[in-house]
């Protein structure tokens, strides 16, 4: 589904031992992919080429729209650990929970992120937004049980990678690790997760044009209990926030980022906004909120109004985006069956005294952004793209 440009509608759019206890709570968010394959120089020289053109077209047109006001593109995008972890918290033994990790990491590699990669790299690139908040970007490891893990799959490095050979660098400048964990997968090897958020921003551009200061990562105390199927057994879920802030032609404002709870109650989840709204009330430049909320428009009394309520405007509809579309969310887990985008909880949001938004678009969601060869959607969600005017207003 294409968005909205200056107030176009979008269309359609017995009990486990520790080691166990341990991945499942880091598990309890998902599993990765992995890295992206060598392209030949000359397409690469043709991408750089492309893209360059993109951009120089792009920031003639801004500067018309906007009057010559400052510009900044700011996108989400929930990657996809690339797993359904609900059977676990079924499972009834160890050796059940052993097996049903086995599982989680196989599907993981099924939706093989080193393809999927490539696709949401063509997104970013295509659009060049200046900071991008990324969640579930994964790291797996694996190795002998009881022995050294080794990096099988490290999604921020192999996204990074793709950008860089598009001619569109981008750099990581802030991140939260939201929670890891290590478990046997098989009779004979072991696993190691880690699920982080990640804000990036484009890397190599003048530090008149772009630079960024004060990278704060934080934790929040309201945290889900999870029970299993184990008796006595519960999995707490770690959750957390960062920011950066961001100058661009001289204009600062704050960019912070969140992946509130998924799993647990939406009182966990209210409260987490809460926290996250305090804590960036004491802000001294303007704040840009972007993230998975897993909270949609109409939730009155859970995080999406709670951030309301504390002044933050959403930036879909405030450039013109159809309240009832600009779905991000529902994909089928294997990424192959026919588009299922029901619902919008991914969002950027701002507040008063800075930024406003005058174009959206959501990104991922079109069968031609699908990956080659095999057609993955790039992502369980969508990705969302705003543009904002900085200096004041709403």
């Amino acid at each position: 589904m294409r968005g909205i440009r200056h107030g176009g509608r979008a269309r359609r759019a017995a009990a486990p031992g520790p080691l166990a206890a341990a991945l499942v709570a880091a598990l309890v968010a998902g599993c990765g992919g992995t890295g992206g394959p060598d392209r030949d120089g000359g397409q690469r020289e043709h991408e750089v080429q492309g893209t360059e053109r993109a951009r120089e077209s792009r920031e003639a047109r801004e500067s018309r729209e906007t009057g010559g006001a400052r510009a900044v593109g700011v996108a989400t995008y929930n990657v996809y650990l690339g797993a359904d972890l609900k059977p676990l918290f079924a499972a009834g033994s160890s050796a059940e929970l052993t097996e049903r990790a086995g599982e989680v990491y196989a599907a993981m590699e099924a939706t093989d992120f080193r393809e999927r990669a490539t696709a949401i790299a063509d997104l970013l690139a295509a659009h060049g937004p200046e900071v991008v908040g990324l969640q579930e970007v994964a790291r797996w490891e694996r190795g002998p049980l009881g022995g050294q893990l080794e990096v099988r799959y490290d999604f921020l490095a192999l996204l990074l990678d793709e950008l860089a050979a598009r001619g569109t660098p981008y750099r990581a400048v802030a991140a939260n690790d939201n929670f890891t964990g290590r478990m046997p997968v098989s009779a004979t090897e072991e696993a190691r997760f880690t699920d982080r958020d990640v804000i990036v921003v484009r890397d190599g551009l003048p530090a008149a044009r772009l630079r960024t200061a004060n990278a704060v990562s934080a934790a929040y105390d309201a945290k889900a209990v999870l029970p299993s199927g184990i008796p006595g057994l519960s999995f707490v879920v770690p959750r957390g926030w960062s920011s950066v802030d961001v100058t661009v032609r001289g204009e600062t404002f704050r960019f912070a980022h969140t992946h509130l709870e998924a799993f647990g109650s939406p009182d966990v989840r209210a409260a987490q906004a809460r926290e996250l709204a305090a804590a960036l009330a004491g802000s001294p430049h303007p704040v840009v909120l972007a993230g998975d909320f897993n909270s949609r428009p109409g939730d009155a009394e859970g995080a999406y109004g709670i951030l309301a309520a504390a002044g933050y405007a959403d930036a879909w509809t405030a450039a013109g985006g159809d309240p009832d579309g600009g779905w991000t969310a529902g994909q089928r887990g294997s990424l192959r069956d026919a588009n299922a985008l029901s619902h919008r909880i991914d969002h950027v949001l701002y507040g008063p005294g800075g930024p406003r938004a005058y174009a959206a678009e959501v990104i991922g969601d079109e069968d031609a952004d699908r990956s080659e060869p095999t057609g993955y959607w790039p992502s369980d969600h969508a990705g969302v793209v705003t543009r904002l005017r900085l200096g004041g207003g709403r």
